[in-house]
């Protein structure tokens, strides 16, 4: 937005910040927000969860995690004795969220048995720094910049974000009313997004330390984080690929009753006319 490109393509911006996917998918559901990004476990739980009124269509990948720092970390005790994780104080997680799915591939990598571990629901980073300072949470998922806090704690990571195979896809949504009535202001969105990002690249450091007058975020928790991600607009068949895979994992663990075909929530054009290149989804797998 301070660099114009927005403008440069006919966008009036306004962003709103909300505090998890579940909350942003909220606000495009009622209209109230006309897109925005989610995860994919956030993605599939919520049109899995709504199958039979949801109004909500993916029109874009975002982004995917590239060399996702962090994993499992633990509190003090656990360090030396993991499998006193099965008795333990629980595990910090944000229901309806991506952390759901996190938790049950360490839970997992570890031998444990998913299905007998406790849940402690948090709905952010504060809520999660002062669980685990109070010894109500045993082990966390943890990444990017919230790592240097959980150290603080004394928590301990005892496995790594790729040894446990966590990575993590964004798309982007929006309503189908709203992407059917302005799929042109859609495919600028994507383009302005594009050049926005490359800019970011181009300039990190002046970037982060705008976003850190901003927002407060200190400069290097937000290249920490940044550089965690490789943004590609457009609808992969990789990316469908990959929400394929989280949305079969939700089904088989009870996440929403009935079975369904994410792609059938698809919505190609603006990404179509933005990047054609780079729409490669093999969207007649809807139809099966």
């Amino acid at each position: 937005m301070e660099q114009g490109i927005f403008e440069k393509y006919g966008i009036s911006l306004e962003t709103s910040e909300y505090a998890a996917g579940i909350n942003t998918v909220d606000a495009i559901a009622t209209g109230t927000a006309d897109t925005g990004l989610l995860a994919d476990f956030a993605a599939v739980n919520r049109i899995g969860n709504t199958l039979d009124n949801t109004n909500l269509v993916i029109f874009s990948d975002l982004s995917s995690s590239v060399s996702y720092n962090g994993g499992l970390f633990v509190a003090p005790k656990y360090k030396d004795d993991l499998d006193a994780l099965d008795e333990s104080e629980g595990w910090i997680t944000s229901i309806g969220t991506v952390s759901e799915y996190f938790n049950w591939q360490a839970q997992t990598y570890l031998g444990l048995d998913p299905s007998k571990q406790k849940n402690v629901n948090t709905d952010s980073i504060s809520t999660q720094i002062a669980v685990a300072h109070n010894g109500e949470a045993s082990a966390a998922i943890v990444t990017g910049s919230a790592i240097k806090k959980y150290e603080a704690e004394g928590w301990t990571q005892v496995a790594s974000a790729k040894d446990i195979g966590i990575n993590v896809s964004a798309y982007l949504i929006t309503s189908s009313d709203f992407v059917k009535n302005n799929t042109e202001t859609l495919t600028n969105y994507l383009k302005a997004l594009d050049e926005s990002v490359k800019y970011i690249n181009d300039n990190l450091d002046e970037s982060a330390e705008k976003i850190s007058k901003k927002y407060g975020i200190e400069p290097d928790d937000f290249k920490t984080n940044w550089e965690q991600y490789s943004i590609k607009l457009g609808l992969s068949e990789e990316a469908a690929s990959h929400l394929d895979e989280i949305n079969k994992w939700a089904y088989e663990n009870g996440k929403y009753p009935n079975n369904y075909n994410i792609r059938e929530f698809y919505y190609p054009d603006a990404a179509k006319k933005a990047f054609s290149d780079n729409v490669t989804a093999d969207l007649t797998k809807a139809d099966k």
